[in-house]
């Protein structure tokens, strides 16, 4: 049952909200306290509570359930300025834990809110956790609990510092990622020590956290749940169930629980997250915070990464023109000493002939690099984080297909054009393509195929009515059912991929991956002296396999 004046979610059935006492089922009274007429009136300004220690400066909420105070704390006190231990003698000029001296520390009055309660049991569990001797900086505890009978039957009393940390519902989301994590590694310590005495928090939500700066807490605990040594499966339960509910918050907070932006958060702390929802009960409190802490300290200290790229196109030997274009632009980006450059690169395959296919390929490439240059490149120039890049991929393909289909109709040809391009910033790279050119992957054991092509016999191979080795041989293998400038508008295929130190991306047409194996591919990138070199092999490789059609090659090698 949420509560309709602090939006705390409280057990079905509850009469008032376990947070801040408003009626739940109604609405907090907005009468003057004067005349609110329960049988658990407040009690008046002036009032003292706790033996005299407490006195009630103004009463800041009330209903039939509980009320609270703003009190003043009648001992005056003041914190040692080296370690925060309260001093509450004014005759000692001295610490008594570190001690500092103090003599000329002023010794001020403390306020506090005190909630009120009829309820014998209401801040029971917080008392058994003050009785334990808790400590931990990510744990708010009250300051105390007691029981008094000021005026009739005996009342119940918890007393709270009156400006404590908000509650994390407090927060817009998503949060930075940094942020998030910081939170997370403070939270997961504090649930590690309640664990180890035997306590869950019960129930994890955002009203149960406190924010204060770059720490975190738990807050509220009256929820928690004591639970008996011997008691070992329901202890693991419950451990299970705060571990769950602690990756639950995280992610809300650093994703608002955005597919989108799920999808984007980094593979470490991806994995760490999925873990908590979906086998908490194999890590511990004390795992997740060593798992969160090291997911922050890889984000603080991002590798410097540096494309090695090789480039090169040649006409064959049965062309007469080469209808092959390609686009390589690499910047180098170093800020703070930390290197992250972002690539754009594009191979594409024209088809139409003589002022035609060489046509399409151009206007592809070229409308792709004013793009390029307008946004992307610029924006990593200026060292701000990039646009959403597979959008921008997205948009790119349709103004690249728009320049060509656009040029058709008024030359009125067949022309249009293949397009694989990538951007890669620092260690990934995303990719587009269009038709039968291609991306692989190239790492120290194997060549994957990264992009899929629109070709007729690749539908074939993927209904099972042709193997691939019969494609490679078809006599219908040059049909391509999805180019740019053939329709007004095109979608691409998107891809993305980490490139680990060491590998390369590669893109080619396909009078590269139609004349060479793939195998014989990875094997001369594998055995090349650099990205250069393997682009000159591979197209001399072509060319010695017959080299029916134009060959282009690009490798974006990524290196430390």
């Amino acid at each position: 049952m949420k509560c309709p004046n602090c939006g705390h979610q409280n057990a079905e059935g509850a009469h008032s909200c376990r947070n801040c006492g408003a009626a739940l089922g109604g609405q907090m009274s907005t009468r003057p306290l004067s005349e609110v007429s329960t049988p658990f009136a407040p009690l008046p300004e002036g009032a003292l509570l706790h033996d005299g220690r407490y006195e009630i400066l103004e009463v800041r909420a009330a209903n039939d359930r509980v009320n609270i105070y703003l009190a003043e704390d009648i001992e005056t006190t003041a914190l040692c300025p080296n370690c925060q231990t309260e001093i509450s003698d004014s005759q000692e000029t001295s610490c008594s834990t570190c001690g500092a001296n103090f003599s000329s520390v002023d010794l001020l009055r403390s306020y506090y809110l005190i909630r009120e309660s009829a309820d014998e049991h209401a801040f029971a569990v917080e008392a058994q956790l003050l009785e334990m001797g808790l400590e931990h900086a990510g744990l708010l505890l009250p300051r105390e609990v007691f029981t008094e009978a000021p005026y009739g039957p005996p009342r119940q009393y918890m007393v709270e510092p009156e400006f404590s940390p908000p509650p994390a519902t407090s927060l817009p989301v998503p949060q930075e990622l940094n942020q998030v994590l910081e939170w997370g590694v403070s939270l997961a310590q504090a649930l590690d020590y309640l664990h180890h005495h035997n306590v869950t928090v019960g129930k994890v939500i955002l009203n149960h956290i406190a924010i204060a700066g770059k720490r975190a807490g738990w807050a509220h605990l009256g929820t928690a749940l004591i639970i008996p040594q011997a008691d070992h499966s329901t202890a693991a339960s419950h451990v299970a169930q705060d571990i769950q509910g602690l990756g639950s918050v995280l992610l809300h907070l650093a994703t608002g629980e955005q597919q989108a932006a799920r999808d984007q958060l980094p593979e470490q702390v991806a994995t760490i997250l999925n873990q908590t929802l979906t086998a908490p009960a194999r890590l511990t409190a004390a795992d997740l915070a060593t798992a969160l802490d090291s997911a922050l300290q890889e984000l603080r200290r991002p590798v410097s990464v540096m494309h090695i790229v090789g480039q090169r196109t040649d006409v064959g030997q049965e062309r007469a023109l080469n209808e092959d274009s390609l686009l390589a632009l690499d910047l180098a980006t170093v800020f703070r000493s930390v290197s992250a450059p972002v690539g754009l690169f594009a191979v594409a395959d024209g088809m139409g002939g003589h002022e035609a296919g060489d046509v399409a390929s151009r206007l592809a490439v070229q409308e792709i690099a004013r793009r390029a240059c307008g946004s992307v490149l610029s924006t990593a120039l200026a060292g701000k984080p990039l646009p959403d890049v597979g959008q921008w991929l997205k948009t790119t393909v349709l103004a690249a297909n728009q320049s060509v289909h656009d040029h058709r109709e008024a030359a009125g040809t067949d022309m249009g054009t293949t397009l694989v391009m990538a951007l890669v910033f620092g260690d990934v790279a995303t990719i587009a393509n269009v038709g039968d050119s291609r991306a692989y992957l190239l790492n120290q054991t194997e060549i994957t195929q990264i992009s899929t092509d629109h070709s007729l016999v690749e539908r074939l191979v993927a209904t099972g009515q042709i193997t691939r080795e019969e494609a490679a041989n078809h006599p219908q293998r040059n049909i391509i059912y999805r180019v740019l400038g053939d329709r007004p508008e095109v979608e691409a295929d998107l891809f993305q991929l980490r490139l680990a130190p060491g590998e390369a991306l590669l893109l080619c047409s396909d009078g590269l991956s139609g004349m060479v194996p793939d195998r014989q591919i990875w094997q001369t990138w594998q055995t090349s002296i650099s990205p250069q070199d393997a682009c000159d092999l591979l197209v001399e490789a072509a060319i010695q396999a017959g080299g029916d059609d134009n060959i282009t090659v690009v490798i974006v090698q990524a290196a430390r």
